[in-house]
């Protein structure tokens, strides 16, 4: 793995909190706007599929925490683990309490969709450890559960849109190796306003 570019003053490791900071003082005006442009989007797709699919909100909060990371994965390649793992809290306490109401559905299509998405990235992760890294795994995963809150089929989507849009984004840019957790952002957001616009039924 390659050494961290993300210091503290003191040569350090920073904290998660100080990781995202740092990450956006490095980044350009491009790169902030389209961050502060996935967290509007998180807050309106949120509130358009909350309506349906309360469980939304935890989509939202879960996006929103992953787009954090991708904002550092795009400066330093790499996924924090502690965004990633507080991007995974409310999936699961969303899975919980809706299960504990007696209705299994939503939890079932988290699972499917983590499935769905993180199973791929794991398989091109084992074939390919310095192509795929194991990072992208887990943030897929918990990006593929997210949108599985509403709809598991939003995670084939989601896979297909942030591979093609990555893919593209290489080729434009002449770029051998490129972050993957911004990819994975932008394709559970154009999954998620697609369905919406297209008028799939949450689960």
């Amino acid at each position: 793995m390659e050494q961290s570019i993300l210091v503290a003053a003191d040569g350090s490791p920073p904290d998660e909190d100080a990781t995202v900071a740092l990450a956006w003082h490095l980044v350009g005006p491009a790169a902030k706007a389209i961050t502060l442009a996935a967290l509007a989007a998180c807050v309106a797709l949120t509130t358009a599929w909350s309506s349906q699919a309360p469980a939304a909100i935890a989509t939202g909060l879960a996006l929103g925490v992953i787009t954090a990371a991708a904002l550092v994965d795009a400066v330093d390649h790499r996924l924090p683990n502690g965004l990633v793992a507080m991007a995974a809290m409310p999936v699961g306490v969303a899975m919980a309490i809706t299960a504990a109401a007696g209705s299994l559905d939503v939890a079932v299509g988290a699972l499917a969709g983590a499935a769905l998405l993180g199973v791929p990235l794991l398989i091109t992760h084992l074939v390919s450890p310095v192509g795929m890294g194991f990072g992208d795994v887990k943030a897929g995963a918990v990006v593929g559960g997210a949108v599985g809150l509403v709809s598991a089929q939003l995670a084939v989507l989601t896979l297909v849109l942030a591979l093609g849009g990555s893919a593209a984004w290489a080729v434009i840019h002449r770029r051998r190796t490129i972050p993957l957790g911004p990819g994975l952002v932008g394709g559970a957001l154009l999954a998620l306003a697609i369905a919406r616009w297209f008028g799939l039924e949450a689960q």
